[in-house]
């Protein structure tokens, strides 16, 4: 499987996601829920913004914590081992 068609696949699921998760959004609220306090600016941009700069922080720390315990191993050596004679 080629990059191009790779990527065209995770394209494709996304926009399927996405249409199908905004057919059920159309649908009328029902008549019995109360309207929802609005929310200000302030708030929206927090949860735009804040949410994914969270996220990157968490994911950038644990990759810092993961990357730490790297095994390296030692250089390997010049000296030639000679096998047993066993036939």
């Amino acid at each position: 499987m080629s990059t191009f068609s790779r990527a065209l696949a995770v394209v494709s699921t996304a926009v399927v996601m996405v249409v199908a998760s905004s057919t059920a959004a159309l649908a009328d609220a029902p008549s019995t829920w109360e309207p929802a306090p609005e929310k200000s600016t302030l708030s929206i941009l927090g949860l735009l913004v804040g949410a994914p700069a969270v996220l990157f922080v968490l994911i950038a720390l644990f990759s810092v914590v993961v990357s730490r315990k790297n095994y390296v191993p030692p250089a390997p050596s010049t000296e030639i081992a000679k096998a047993p004679d066993h036939h």
